[in-house]
């Protein structure tokens, strides 16, 4: 059996790491441990003995005895003004005159090993995506294989920075074959890494090499839950997608948008309003990523070309190492803005526009913070609208009672500037900001979490704050076993606790009259700002209508000690469905 691979490696300006980057390609081996002893085996549900001292997930592999993997190291120089183009030319007569065949004493597989170069004719830099692109098309320029559609041919993507560990193809390869083909051509593979220098985004590292299967698609608004370099996708899959975007029409309103997310086409991530020629060179991994994951829409394809899946490989040894050059790689380059309106916009495209109970019935934001704020900002304007109210657990925002911001407005012309000041006085969004406990689902559970929050327990926190500190509870887990209820934090913050520590201690709060008059009494304990004479908002509130809302979470999650994950948990809501982590 013959398997394609070809190794995807844009190169711009890596004349310090493109060697030891491509020698890493060109000595790969299949480890023993992915060889079944009965020789021939095609069958794809057969899984070989794997070695447990080095396999940690729990995918089956298939044998890849008797087996040739024919590997094109394919680089595409991306405009580089240094010694790159050189480097790359004298690796490939370096491998013409070395060995171009590996294989095992008993011949049970081989690996054959070429390098393909290719460059830009006019020495202009068109970007990552535009050269990954170039890359994946020099196999079929330079020495095609035939049918593809026939072919078990896989793209392994690769930085120009990054090692390979020696045994990476093998297992992707394995993992791969072991798919039926409807699942192969609709998954993403990626790979757990190290970082050089060690420990370099120690939190990022860890976060995205402890993802277990289900966290991977429940999380991918949060950031790439795969990295680029350890991807392992079919040629087809590629091919369906159309590659890397490269150049597109900007523009579109709400119609458009939800014309494009429900027909039957490829999605593109790409903004209306803050994309350019020169941004749409960036974040190149985040568009295919949701492209992958989005494709398709309609519901006249066939199985075989589904929606995308992710699966992550787990070794003791990670298959990749991942270098980090600070303010160097174009992704410490691309700006914070930029990605925060590309997710923004994948999440707004692919959850919201696609779900009724979202647009009509509207959504609430967690976390007045930063992140919330940012979120509800890149919103577009329409669905901005549908925002009900942002909920936190810092009494100093919910003594607001709002989270306020005055709406876009487009100038006439000849309009008196006076005349415009007023009316954007006049037009600004208004959001009721609230405490969590207040969104709770469940009618006991919401009763219990007011009464936590208004009266206390203790002095343990119930704020959750952000921590930096490296540190790791393995033991929580959102949607697992059931997590106590925090305690409210006591301490003078603001003039709210302090007038709340003066209360005697049998001034407790009714929990059926919760029920019966919740407004009134958290007026009345003044621990929420919104006026009384603000009908609709309290409505909203004494009827409990922000208890059924779907809700997008803009905290960081693992950084408060567990804090937030229990507070998510015990507001009742089902991820994947009516909640989804953004930050």
């Amino acid at each position: 059996m013959k398997i394609f691979v070809d190794v995807i490696v844009p190169v711009h300006n890596a004349e310090e790491t493109i060697e030891e980057t491509v020698k890493s390609a060109m000595s790969q081996s299949v480890p023993a441990y992915l060889l079944s002893s009965g020789g021939g085996d095609d069958d794809p549900s057969t899984t070989p003995c794997c070695d447990k001292s080095s396999v940690l997930d729990k995918y089956k592999r298939h044998p890849l005895n008797d087996v040739t993997i024919d590997i094109a190291i394919c680089c595409h120089n991306d405009g580089s003004t240094d010694s790159s183009l050189d480097l790359l030319y004298k690796l490939c007569d370096y491998k013409k005159e070395h060995n171009n065949e590996k294989q095992c004493e008993n011949n049970r597989f081989k690996i054959n090993t070429k390098i393909l170069i290719g460059s830009n004719d006019d020495g202009i830099a068109k970007g990552a995506g535009a050269a990954r692109n170039r890359a994946a098309s020099l196999r079929s320029q330079q020495c095609p294989v035939g049918n593809m559609d026939k072919q078990l041919y896989f793209l392994c993507l690769l930085d120009s920075d990054d090692v390979m560990h020696p045994h990476r193809i093998a297992h992707q390869v394995s993992v791969m074959m072991a798919l039926v083909t409807e699942e192969r051509n609709a998954t993403l593979l990626g790979t757990t890494f190290d970082r050089i220098p060690k420990d370099s985004t120690w939190h990022y590292t860890h976060w995205a090499n402890n993802l277990k299967d289900e966290r991977l698609m429940l999380e991918r608004f949060r950031e790439l839950t795969i990295l680029q370099p350890t991807w392992m996708m079919t040629k087809q899959r590629f091919e369906l997608l159309g590659g890397y975007i490269e150049s597109s029409e900007l523009g579109g309103d709400a119609l458009s948008r939800k014309k494009e997310v429900e027909c039957n086409s490829v999605y593109k991530l790409i903004h209306p309003k803050y994309d350019t020629e020169q941004s749409l060179k960036l974040a190149e991994d985040l568009r295919i990523f949701h492209a992958h994951l989005s494709y398709p829409y309609g519901t006249e394809c066939s199985t075989e070309h589904r929606s995308g899946t992710l699966k992550l490989i787990r070794t003791v040894e990670p298959l990749l190492s991942y270098r980090h050059r600070e303010g160097q790689s174009q992704s410490s380059l691309t700006p914070r803005k930029l990605l925060l309106q590309l997710r923004t916009k994948a999440f707004a495209d692919t959850i919201i526009l696609r779900n009724e109970k979202w647009t009509k019935g509207g959504f609430i934001i967690w976390g007045a913070g930063r992140d919330g704020k940012d979120f509800f900002k890149a919103l577009p304007e329409d669905l901005k609208e549908c925002v009900r109210a942002f909920v936190d657990v810092d009494e100093k925002k919910i003594a607001s009672g709002y989270y306020s911001m005055a709406k876009e407005i487009e100038s006439t012309i000849g309009q008196e500037k006076s005349e415009k000041k007023q009316k954007k006085k006049r037009e600004c969004y208004k959001i009721p900001l609230v405490h969590f406990s207040l969104i709770a689902n469940d009618d006991d559970k919401r009763k219990e979490l007011i009464e936590i929050w208004v009266n206390g327990r203790g002095d343990d926190e119930i704020s959750g704050r952000i921590t930096k500190q490296k540190h790791f509870n393995e033991k929580v887990q959102l949607c697992e076993e059931d997590i106590a209820l925090p305690q409210k934090r006591r301490g003078d913050v603001d003039s709210i606790t302090a007038t709340a520590k003066k209360r005697p201690k049998k001034d407790v709060v009714n929990t059926d009259m919760i029920e019966k008059d919740i407004l009134s009494k958290l007026l009345q304990r003044k621990v929420h700002a919104i006026p009384k004479k603000d009908v609709v908002n309290t409505d909203m509130i004494e009827k409990n209508i922000l208890s059924k809302l779907p809700v997008v979470v803009c905290v960081a999650m693992n950084r408060t000690n567990g804090v937030l994950e229990a507070n998510v948990k015990n507001i009742g809501r089902q991820e994947g469905i009516n909640l989804w982590h953004l930050s």
